[in-house]
């Protein structure tokens, strides 16, 4: 509660926070802590950052007002992907009424193209432009294989 103290205090508009069924260092479930969030901040603005469909269904019944797929692909039970969980954003965007938010692995435009016709409300880009050895590396191992083939 802490940091959610911290980040109103700061006048954060969206209050983001892993979401996914995994235990929590307090001991608490997402469940209990959402209920003590929105008890203590009931104008709050959360976003549910999740891994799997059942996770944003979770968040999302609790009375998150949005969900993220960020976490797709980094918790040990969601499936591993080279690039973006588009069938996790068409499954939500489809069964939620509140915006879902295609984060997580995409790389190129194409790929954020295709989370919007998914039905995700807006896209997250993070590493595709923010780090540059990576994207760097993207191209010289195209190259690569291209050399090879």
């Amino acid at each position: 509660m802490k940091e959610i103290d911290e980040l109103v205090a700061a006048d954060a508009d969206i209050v983001a926070l892993d979401c996914t069924m995994r235990s929590r260092g307090d001991g608490t479930t997402i469940n209990e802590f959402l209920s003590q969030i929105k008890e203590k901040y009931p104008d709050i603005i959360l976003m549910a950052d999740i891994s799997t469909y059942e996770e944003g269904v979770n968040a999302w019944k609790c009375g998150v007002d949005f969900v993220g797929t960020t976490l797709s692909g980094y918790t040990s039970y969601s499936p591993k992907k080279d690039g973006p969980d588009t069938e996790l954003v068409r499954r939500l965007s489809e069964d939620l009424d509140i915006p879902v938010i295609a984060e997580g692995k995409v790389h190129t435009p194409d790929q954020a193209v295709q989370m919007l016709e998914a039905g995700a409300y807006a896209v997250v880009v993070g590493g595709a432009i923010t780090r540059p050895l990576e994207i760097a590396a993207r191209f010289i191992n195209r190259v690569k294989e291209y050399e090879h083939e």
